[in-house]
Parts: C-alpha cells; sequence; structure tokens
C-alpha cells in the first residue's frame, strides 16, 4: 500500500479515517468485534481502537506466562507489583494497550513482555499488532520530545474489551500464516519509508549547514564602506571589516567559533 503524504492524511479527517480503520479491521478479521470511535477536544482529535470480542486466544492464562516474567515485574528493584496484583491485573476484564508506532513495529514477540499490564499471546501480540499498524497508516508524528513539542494527526487509543464491556476472548489457537504475512509486509515497509525519510533529513540538514555557511561567508559591508551602524550605534570600520566586507560578529565567529563572548577580548 503506497504511503501518504502529511497532507493527505490531514485532508481525510479523522471521521473518514475512522470509517477506513473500521472498514479495513472488519475485512481482515471478520470474525473478531471491534469498536472504533472518534473524538474531538481542544486543539486536535483521537480514534480509540478497540478488540471487543477475538476469535482467537488472545491474552495468556496467567498460569501459561513464564516464570521469568513473573520474576522480572515482582522482584526488579524498581517494581511494585506482588504476584497477586499482577494476577489480577492480567484478569482485568478491560485492557488499555500500548499504541504509538514504536511500541510494536520494529519488535519482535517476547512472551516475557506485557503490554500495558497484560501479557498477549502470539497470536494475540500479532492481532493487536496489525490493529496498530492500519491505524497508525493514517497517522503522522511530528513530535520533538527534547522541546516538549507535540504533533500528530490524532491520538491514538488502543484496548481490549471497554470499561462497560468486558473483553471477549477466544479459546482456540488459529494459524493465521495470511496475518502474519501482512504485519511482516507492513512492518518491512515502515521500515523502507523511515530509513528514506531519516536518508532525506540527512540531506536537508546537509543543505541548511551548506547555506548558513553560505551566508556566514557572504559579505554584508558594501564595497567602500567606512562607517556601520550596529547595536553600539554608528561606528567606524575596522581595517579587517573594510578588507573582508564581514562584520566584527562574523570576523570573531570565524577565529574564535563558539567561544564565548564574554571570554574574547574586544577588537
Amino acid at each position: 500500500m503506497k504511503e501518504l503524504t502529511k497532507s493527505e492524511k490531514i485532508d481525510l479527517g479523522t471521521k473518514e479515517i475512522a470509517k477506513r480503520i473500521r472498514k479495513q479491521l472488519k475485512h481482515e478479521f471478520p470474525s473478531c468485534k471491534f469498536s472504533v470511535r472518534t473524538k474531538y477536544y481542544s486543539g486536535g482529535s483521537s480514534i480509540t481502537v478497540l478488540l471487543v470480542k477475538a476469535d482467537r486466544k488472545v491474552k495468556m492464562d496467567f498460569d501459561k506466562i513464564p516464570k521469568s516474567a513473573i520474576f522480572n515485574y515482582t522482584q526488579r528493584n524498581d517494581s511494585h507489583y506482588t504476584v497477586e496484583e499482577l494476577e489480577r491485573a492480567q484478569n482485568r476484564k478491560y485492557h488499555q494497550l500500548g499504541h504509538g508506532p514504536g511500541f510494536y513495529h520494529y519488535q519482535k514477540y517476547d512472551g516475557d513482555h506485557w503490554h500495558n499490564g497484560v501479557f498477549l499471546t502470539y497470536q494475540g501480540y500479532l492481532l493487536v499488532k496489525r490493529m496498530s499498524q492500519i491505524a497508525n497508516y493514517y497517522n503522522y508524528d511530528d513530535s520533538d520530545s527534547m522541546t516538549d513539542y507535540y504533533s500528530v494527526n490524532f491520538s491514538l487509543h488502543l484496548g481490549l474489551g471497554e470499561y462497560d464491556k468486558p473483553f471477549i476472548d477466544g479459546g482456540s489457537w488459529v494459524d493465521d500464516k495470511a496475518l502474519s504475512k501482512r504485519v511482516d509486509e507492513r512492518d518491512q515497509a515502515l521500515k523502507v519509508h523511515y530509513e528514506e525519510q531519516e536518508r532525506l533529513e540527512k540531506i536537508k540538514e546537509v543543505e541548511r549547514r551548506q547555506k548558513a555557511k553560505e551566508r556566514e561567508n557572504k559579505p554584508s559591508i558594501p564595497t567602500n564602506a567606512t562607517h556601520i551602524i550596529d547595536g553600539s550605534g554608528l561606528r567606524k570600520l575596522m581595517k579587517e571589516e573594510q578588507e573582508t566586507g564581514k562584520t566584527k560578529d562574523q570576523l570573531l565567529k570565524r577565529w574564535f567559533g563558539n567561544t564565548p563572548k564574554d571570554r574574547i577580548i574586544d577588537l
């Protein structure tokens, strides 16, 4: 499936995206029941995709969870769970799940790790991962955690069941090779897509640095000028400024790089 551009994703609108997600889920998982809801709020919107009824075993039975996983979540120094609390969490009838692309993409199934409080079977993991893939196909994430900048097409929430409607798990194993293939193909397509984005971003960064360097080296003082007005007012140009066409600040940066100005002796 061809990757949509950011503008195409925005133009679709949240309601249309939810409609498409609902249709795709029904097409790929006709024996499962889903709930896809939208919500609008100041500054954005959200889509909640819930698996209400499964046609396969999605959650691990507590006694099937690896002992190494139980130990990891109950005996670690930073863990606050007891075995009883972990069992109660696993047996809840409603679960909120991780939803970001990084939560499922590029990860292989690991039964020792839970997903926001629930251990999934391998086939359950593939199903939930596919839910994430289908929804995130219409999303984008331009957020920057370093600057606390948050920018997405919509906030996505995934879950099993609803707070007022218990999740109905399946009891059988479904050898869904088609699902496994779709998940792998989408992961590969995403990998290629993000690698291409990273490559283009590197090219843009090189171009930005080149332009900045050109601006830095470009003379900014007219030929034959004798005076200049800067932060200190009208002053006579230094000999070096007249010869190079560059201002005092440009010369300081050229000679001393990023040395703090308070450590440079005024010329």
